[in-house]
């Protein structure tokens, strides 16, 4: 590992979401505000604003965003608030999926950017009887991955009646929900995918991701990303799995208007299956929707076909040799910034390991394969 590893946890209790955006906005002030200003991406993102088609197609996603779930616009609004930046330019973070993979190519980006920009998500997913656990490689450019945060979120009522608890590793200036996450009942991991064309009269992904750390079922989670009557903006794959349970699936998210197109694909368990895989993997691209893509998706492709050329995982370990792997040139499973890669600026922020069975959380951030210990243990709520 490097010389020394770092990961703050911000341990926030709140009366309401505006109150927890307020909180995450103050504390990591600096970093929301370096990011901003000196992000080619953000840049990009303001620059499309301050024209006017862009401003009415950005006006038009707050508009849904405000009518279908006002508390997660105040939690922005508390975090612009407590960085002190402007909530316009912070709500621009929050449909950063639709605008860098979508509208930025009206543009025009060179379609290659935006095929290869950011891409580099891995996921593991194993059911077995004594290994029930989810890992994650959480994949960006060091623009982000150097400014990375866990927050630890209580928000209770007066009378401390508990109405939401979750722990999220989160991005500077972005939506709790947008990385991986958990709640008493739950826990999330998330691969952005790329569908051709957003749903410009839907929610925004991010917000619905921050939807789901309230969730306390598959079910809830499949009706939230479903989100009758608008549907999502663009699409995602989230992985869940039951902590009080044996449920375990991989969704993806197709955006249509007035209904997501959302499809699951369970992880069956050692007792419910003998001849059936107990693990699952999934990177970029769509494994089990039919969908549209803006590009080949080449890179995760290829770390898929890595991922199964590898034993079938069955301990944390194994997981941690999978998440680690950097075998091919061209697109490692575990990122380090090089010349030679697909997406040559995506590095790997941190790798998250929900081991089920122990009720723990483990966060590396170095190669979790290389690692004598992880960055960072975390019981479950």
């Amino acid at each position: 590992m490097d010389k020394s590893e770092s990961l703050p946890v911000l341990y926030i209790r709140a009366r309401n979401h505006y109150d927890v955006g307020f909180a995450i906005g103050t504390s990591f002030k600096g970093w929301i505000q370096d990011y901003m200003e000196t992000s080619d991406e953000v840049k990009r993102y303001k620059a499309f604003y301050t024209d006017k088609g862009g401003r009415k197609l950005v006006d038009k996603y707050l508009s849904t965003g405000c009518e279908t779930y006002p508390t997660y616009i105040a939690e922005v609004q508390g975090m612009a608030d407590g960085s002190e930046v402007k909530f316009e330019d912070l709500f621009l973070l929050q449909i950063s999926s639709e605008l860098k993979f979508c509208h930025l190519k009206e543009g025009h980006i060179e379609k290659e950017d935006i095929a290869n920009a950011g891409k580099g998500c891995t996921d593991v997913l194993v059911n077995g009887k004594s290994c029930r656990m989810i890992g994650h490689n959480d994949d960006w450019t060091a623009d982000v991955s150097s400014r990375v945060y866990i927050v630890h979120v209580t928000i209770a009522d007066e009378n401390e009646r508990v109405i939401e608890q979750f722990v999220s590793f989160s991005y500077p200036g972005y939506l709790t929900g947008f990385c991986f996450g958990m709640n008493k009942s739950l826990v999330i991991s998330l691969n952005s995918l790329s569908p051709k064309t957003a749903n410009r009269s839907g929610v925004p992904v991010a917000i619905l991701l921050r939807s789901l750390l309230a969730c306390s079922s598959i079910e809830e989670c499949t009706s939230a990303m479903e989100c009758k009557p608008c549907g999502s903006a663009y699409g995602m794959n989230i992985n869940i799995a039951t902590v009080h349970g044996t449920e375990m699936c991989s969704m993806e998210v197709y955006p249509q208007q007035g209904k997501s197109d959302v499809k699951l694909r369970y992880v069956p368990t050692e007792e419910e299956s003998s001849d059936q895989k107990c693990y699952l993997f999934h990177q970029n691209h769509y494994k089990h929707i039919s969908a549209e893509e803006i590009g080949p998706c080449t890179g995760s492709r290829l770390r898929d076909k890595r991922t199964n050329e590898m034993p079938p995982p069955k301990t944390v370990y194994d997981v941690r040799v999978i998440l680690g792997d950097t075998k091919d040139d061209v697109e490692p499973i575990y990122r380090i910034p090089s010349a030679s890669h697909y997406a040559p600026y995506v590095k790997t922020a941190a790798t998250g390991i929900f081991s089920i069975n122990e009720k723990l959380l483990y966060v590396y951030r170095s190669n979790p394969k290389l690692a004598a210990a992880p960055c960072l243990i975390l019981p479950f709520l």
